[in-house]
């Protein structure tokens, strides 16, 4: 349990971190705003929230097959859409009704979610090699010794 929080904690705040530099660039670069809503100082992190609980779809007690793991991800990018597309409507982020809009959202959706998702592939392997060489260091000291 501990472990699945931790790791809820470290997406909730690299999902948060690319939400936060998405509005940034939204409102400076793609759709300029002279002021922005305090509202978005709640706004963000509850989305961010959100997004973060769409990760309990991956199983945390065994492995996925390749099948189902791309079938989980697709799904999970699907529903990130989703919130994000909805919530942005919702708060104002951006304009729905203007194609341009639309497609700088999904846009900048794509780069944040499969920036986090390689990002934390990248991470987990990382720990299965360190756990690897750990398990080979352990048999070495004791099944030779």
């Amino acid at each position: 349990m501990r472990k699945r929080l931790y790791s809820l904690l470290d997406i909730f705040s690299r999902v948060m971190t690319g939400v936060t530099l998405a509005v940034a660039l939204f409102t400076t670069v793609v759709n300029p705003t002279e002021m922005v809503e305090t509202a978005l100082f709640w706004q963000i992190p509850a989305v961010s929230g959100l997004c973060t609980l769409t990760a309990l779809i991956y199983p945390w007690n065994r492995e996925m097959g390749k099948k189902e793991a791309v079938l989980k991800t697709l799904i999970h990018y699907v529903l990130i859409n989703a919130i994000v597309l909805g919530s942005g409507a919702l708060f104002y982020w951006y304009d729905a009704s203007r194609l341009r809009s639309v497609i700088s959202m999904v846009a900048l959706i794509a780069a944040i979610f499969w920036t986090i998702t390689i990002s934390s592939w990248k991470k987990a392997a990382l720990e299965a090699a360190r756990m690897n060489e750990k398990l080979a260091e352990y048999q070495r000291q004791h099944l030779q010794g």
